[in-house]
Order: structure tokens, then sequence, then C-alpha cells
């Protein structure tokens, strides 16, 4: 009898560990279906084409789905926190499809930074702060590694879905692209989410704060919070213009329409890897180490797209250099949340720390918009990633 107890629990190991795995599996299927939203470039030439709108217009319904994105995770954070992972996924995917769905129907701006910039963007939301959440409750002693995969899968997704778009849009309009695009996309979030649970018991002792947990109205309340807020905040407002307008970047220093629309694999490479390598060397050598590495290769990266964006070997450096630490910056940043202020309410507190993303995606096209150049834009922002590096330094290390 002894002995098939022991067996039992070998089984039982067995069960958690076959588990988590497909907890992986559905986690990061739904990660890598809402990585469309970094291709929009792809999509946004061919609705400039195809319906004869601005640059700005169609860069602007980007812009509002990165804000409406990061706005929705302050929703999602709290409903992972209290009802699961697969109801937030759910809830992720229905919005998500819907709003690509209703985009086959726009006929305006407006009707697309609703459509599109809205219901798709807040879509990414509810489906963005679940694996986070979830996988590193599966992973506890691999946070920085497990997060890194997971948001390695959201930003080098685009390389995938840059082929589904550019094959959809093949013979087919725009307005047939989001149709396939949504019915597509509504389906395999919802699949993925059948396969994503919490660790059994770990609703019961979630329930219980832990020392160095914090609430996020404590969180709030600490100095350390507004800083790594504004450090978020200026860390990333390269990264997002550059991904949502890598292909009209391109064509804006002369390259061929084939070279420009190459950008986005290029980009999603670097930022893709940087994620997962980022994620792994915060757990051997110290989240804000890597921070502080990862803001150096930003500023010194638009440095070379300010001033030798002519060179263009410089020029492919300075875009892949941002993009790389735009990567390292959305891997690092929920672990320094996760390690400053714990696991209780991580995400309700990651949903508040994230809107610094959502104010950055709106703060790149705003400053292109008064400054009227890229290289300009870029200047500003190497400027702000000197300031943000000087907030790494005001904060104290936690591993």
């Amino acid at each position: 009898m002894k002995g098939l107890g022991g067996m039992g629990i070998r089984n039982r190991g067995s069960q958690v560990k076959y588990k988590k795995y497909i907890v992986l599996v559905g986690a990061l299927l739904a990660q890598l279906t809402i990585a469309g939203l970094y291709a929009w470039s792809i999509l946004s030439t061919a609705i400039i084409d195809e319906y004869g709108w601005s640059e700005n217009q169609v860069i602007l319904t980007y812009a509002i789905a990165q804000f409406v994105f990061a706005l929705s995770t302050i929703a999602s954070g709290r409903l992972v926190d209290r009802r699961g992972p697969k109801l937030t996924i759910t809830i992720g995917g229905i919005l998500y499809g819907l709003g690509l769905l209703l985009s086959s129907f726009a006929t305006t701006p407006l009707m697309l930074h609703l459509t599109y910039g809205v219901l798709t963007g807040m879509g990414v939301g509810f489906v963005y702060v679940c694996p986070l959440s979830t996988l590193i409750k599966w992973f506890p002693d691999k946070k920085g590694s497990i997060t890194g995969l997971s948001v390695a899968i959201f930003g080098g997704g685009s390389i995938i879905l840059k082929e589904v778009i550019s094959f959809l849009l093949t013979g087919r309009s725009v307005s047939e692209t989001f149709v396939y695009l949504g019915v597509g996309s509504t389906a395999v979030i919802l699949l993925a989410a059948q396969l994503v649970a919490l660790p059994r018991g770990y609703r019961k002792s979630s329930l219980r704060k832990g020392y160095g947990d914090f609430t996020t109205l404590e969180m709030v309340k600490t100095s350390a919070f507004y800083k790594i807020w504004f450090m978020y905040w200026l860390a990333v407002i390269p990264g997002l213009l550059i991904l949502g307008a890598a292909k009209n970047i391109g064509l804006d220093v002369h390259l061929t329409p084939t070279a420009a629309a190459s950008l986005v694999t290029l980009l999603a490479l670097s930022n893709a890897s940087s994620r997962l390598i980022s994620g792994t060397l915060s757990d051997a050598f110290g989240t804000l180490k890597i921070i502080k590495v990862a803001l150096c290769i930003t500023i010194v990266s638009l440095l070379f797209l300010t001033f030798f964006s002519g060179t263009r070997v410089l020029f492919y450096t300075g875009i892949m250099g941002v993009a790389f630490g735009y990567g390292g910056f959305l891997s690092l940043f929920p672990i320094l949340t996760n390690q400053t202020f714990g696991s209780f309410r991580y995400g309700s507190n990651y949903g508040i720390v994230y809107q610094a993303y959502g104010i950055a995606a709106l703060s790149g096209i705003g400053i292109k918009a008064v400054v009227g150049t890229y290289t300009n834009t870029f200047l500003i922002s190497a400027i702000a990633g000197v300031i943000g590096l000087f907030l790494a330094m005001r904060i104290g290390e936690k591993k």
C-alpha cells in the first residue's frame, strides 16, 4: 500500500507537469494571434492605397489601438485576478475578432478608429495580461525566462501574421482581409482559452497577502511606482512609433517598397529575440541592470537614426537597436513590477503600470505630428531615453 501511495504521488506530479505545458501552449497560442497588432504597417499601406486616407490618419488608428490595449489591462488585470484567465481570454478573443470584423465595414478613418482602434485594441488588452500573470504562477522559479518567452511570442508573432496578412491582401480587398482575420483570430483565441487555467489550489492561496505584496492602492502611494511608470513611458515611445510605421519610415529614407515592407520582419526578429534574451538575463544579473543596458542601446540607436539614417548600415543598425531595446522593456517591466510589488495583485498592479505604454503610443505620434519629421522625433525620443536612464539609476535593485 505504501508503494501504491508513492506511485499515486508520482502520477499526480507528472500530471501537474503535463498540465503546465498544456497551459503554456494555450497561453502562447493566444499571444501569437494578437500579434497581428504589430503587423499593422502592412495593413496601413494597403488602406492608404485603397481608400486614399492620409498616413497620419491611418497611423492614428494604430496608436489608438495601442492606447486602448494598455487602458483595458486595468479591467482585464482585475478580472484575471478575480475570475481567472479562461474567462478573460474568452472575452478578449470575442472583442478582438469583433473589432476586425467590424473594421471590414469602415468607410471613414473615424469608423476604423472605433472598430480597430477601440474594439480590437481592447481585445488585445484582455488577452495579453493572462499569459503573463498565469505562466508566472506555473513557473515561479523561472519568472524572467517564462515572461520573456510569452512576450517574445507576442512580438515575434508579427512575422507570421505579416505573411498571413500579405497573403490575404493578394487578390483581396482590405475589407475582405479584415473578415478573414476576424473569423480566424476569434476561433484560435477561443480554442486557446480552453487550455489555460490556474494551478490546482492556487486560487485559495492567492487570497492570502504575503510579505512584500502590495495592493494596487498601496502600490500607487510609493515613489517606486512613479519612477517605474515614467521610466516605462519614456522607454517605449520610439519602439512603438517604429513598429507602427516601419514601412512608412523605410519609404521615407528611400528604400524600395519591398525593402521597406521587409523591415516588419527585421523588427519583429529584433523585438522577439530581445524579449526572450532580456527575460533570461534578468534572472541571472538583475532586472534593473538589464533595463539600463536596454536604455543605452535605445539611445545610441536613436542617435544613429537621427544623424546617420542616410548610411544604410547605420540605419538598419539603429532601427534594429530600437526594436531590440523595446522588446527588452516589454519583457523586463512586467518582471520589475512583480519583483517590486509582489504577486498578490500582480494582474491589477501591472495593469496600472502598463498605462505608461498606452500613453507612449499616443506620445510618439503626437511628437511626430508636432515636429513634422521622423528624424526630429528620434532626437526627442533619445533625450527622453536619457531621462529614463537617470530614473533607472534612482531605483534600488531588488531581485
